[in-house]
């Protein structure tokens, strides 16, 4: 296996320039060799991509070669990690978001552990930057190691959905397939329960390397709850349907995803989307109450009662 895989770092851009600049110093002062950085300009109103430029000719020209500015129409997160990872010729794959900074040692620490252990995902701890004071986040490990166990322990929120604290082979996107989230709110888990569980290693990395800058002005964390909610209820449920009707990762995860995307309507009762998945209020309205899940129990009752009622009128 070389010692030294190319790693593809994906940032997707959009009038971020208050903060763009920490984030691009430090993924250019990254200690791996190896690297092909990808920004992609999802149609910046402000001076985000002029500050890149800027850093990179004045401060790094030596890495020249080794970036990529792509420009596109403006379509939201979803599709600016599509657009990078179309031209990504990275063995592995990591994302960045533009607003937050990372370690000197984030992608050698991460792809050296890959390397090691033969692995095809490598996740690492992180640290909650919010105003005036800093949070350690240690991600939780599990057994055995494999994808499908990955993608059921993220639902549960025993380790993180986010794209940037895990470091992917490029062999698990299949890109042609991949059902890409109309909306950017938990976009994250739809891209990852499809990359997980095509993996026969996952490994913990028990380091922060990562500072996730949380509730930015204009952040998608700080849209209102029912705007935030419905957005991730039709990532959960449409993400479910897509899923192989057999096998993993619906099989032993199906279950997590339909509560989550079940409860995000509930809560906010918006029964129209509830019935344009009937299969799913189906399943829901007749469930077995789940103890070690992510959405508590009484959760989990009123989800249920809302899909019943659902359900008579489907019939």
């Amino acid at each position: 296996m070389n010692s030294t895989p190319k790693v593809s770092v994906i940032i997707p851009v959009y009038n971020v320039e208050e903060y763009v600049g920490c984030c691009v110093r430090s993924v250019f002062m990254q200690d791996w060799k190896n690297i092909e950085f990808i920004f992609v300009d999802d149609a910046s109103t402000d001076r985000s991509v002029s500050i890149i430029e800027e850093i990179l000719n004045l401060e790094f020209p030596e890495l020249r070669p080794c970036v990529k500015i792509i420009r596109k129409e403006h379509s939201g997160l979803p599709q600016s990690r599509m657009a990078g990872l179309r031209v990504a010729e990275g063995e592995y794959i990591i994302h960045v978001d533009s607003d937050d900074w990372v370690e000197p040692e984030y992608i050698s620490h991460l792809a050296s552990k890959a390397v090691k252990e033969n692995a095809d995902v490598v996740y690492c701890d992180f640290i909650k930057e919010m105003e005036g004071r800093s949070k350690l986040v240690v991600e939780g490990e599990f057994t055995p190691s494999n994808g499908a166990m990955a993608v059921k322990n993220m639902h549960n929120s025993i380790i993180r959905g986010y794209m940037w604290n895990k470091l992917a082979r490029r062999s698990l996107y299949d890109l042609d397939k991949m059902f890409v989230p109309i909306y950017g709110y938990h976009e994250d888990l739809v891209f990852q329960t499809q990359i997980l569980y095509r993996a026969a290693k996952v490994v913990h990395l028990n380091e922060a390397l990562y500072h996730y800058r949380r509730k930015r002005k204009g952040a998608l964390t700080t849209l209102p709850l029912v705007k935030s909610r419905k957005m991730s209820a039709e990532n959960m449920l449409k993400l479910y349907d897509i899923l192989p009707a057999e096998g993993e990762p619906k099989e032993s995860s199906g279950i997590d995803i339909l509560i989550r995307g079940g409860w995000y309507c509930a809560c906010i009762l918006n029964l129209k989307m509830l019935r344009e998945h009937p299969e799913a209020v189906r399943i829901l309205s007749s469930m077995e109450l789940i103890r070690d899940c992510r959405v508590p129990l009484f959760k989990q009752r009123f989800t249920r009662f809302i899909c019943r009622l659902v359900l008579k009128r489907l019939k």
